[in-house]
C-alpha cells in the first residue's frame, strides 16, 4: 500500500463517518449532500471536499440572505422527505413562510443554540489514525530498505 492510498482510504473513512453522523442526526433528506462530497488524495496531499452549505449541518443556518433559487430547494427537500400539500398555492403559502422564518430567524437547529457533531468527532479519529499509519509505513519501508540492502 502507497502513501496515497492510505491517504485516499482515510479520507473515506472519513467520508463515512461524517456521513453515518449526518444520517443519524435525521438531516438526510435526498442524498445530495453526499454526493457532494470528493476525495482527492497523492502521495503528499490529500482533501475532502463537499457543497458549500455543508457547514451548515451542524449549527443550522443563521438568519438572513437565502439563496434565489430557494423555494425550488424547499421544494425538493419537502419531496425527498415525503411531505405534500393538496395544491400549489398551499405549497407556496408554506415554502414562503418556511423562507421568511429562516431569513428571520434562522433554522430549527441554529434556534435551538445546539450542535451536531457531524464533523469533530470524525476528524478528531481521522487526525489520530493518519500519522499512526504513515509512521507504519515508513517505518516498514525502512525496515525492508535495510534488509534487502
Amino acid at each position: 500500500m502507497t502513501v496515497q492510498e492510505i491517504l485516499y482510504e482515510e479520507l473515506e473513512i472519513l467520508e463515512n463517518e461524517i456521513f453515518e453522523r449526518h444520517e443519524q442526526s435525521g438531516q438526510v433528506a435526498s442524498g445530495k449532500t453526499r454526493a457532494s462530497f470528493r476525495i482527492q488524495a497523492s502521495e503528499t496531499k490529500g482533501t475532502l471536499t463537499g457543497a458549500k452549505y455543508v457547514g451548515v449541518l451542524e449549527r443550522g443556518r443563521k438568519p438572513g440572505g437565502l439563496p434565489k433559487d430557494f423555494i425550488e430547494i424547499i421544494q425538493k427537500w419537502a419531496t425527498a422527505k415525503g411531505i405534500s400539500f393538496s395544491s400549489e398555492k398551499q405549497f407556496n403559502q408554506w415554502a414562503n413562510g418556511v423562507k421568511w422564518k429562516i431569513i428571520r430567524e434562522g433554522t430549527k437547529l441554529y434556534r435551538s443554540g445546539q450542535q451536531q457533531d457531524i464533523f469533530d468527532t470524525p476528524i478528531e479519529n481521522f487526525n489520530r489514525r493518519l500519522p499512526i499509519r504513515i509512521m507504519n509505513y515508513y517505518e516498514s519501508e525502512l525496515i525492508n530498505d535495510i534488509f534487502n540492502f
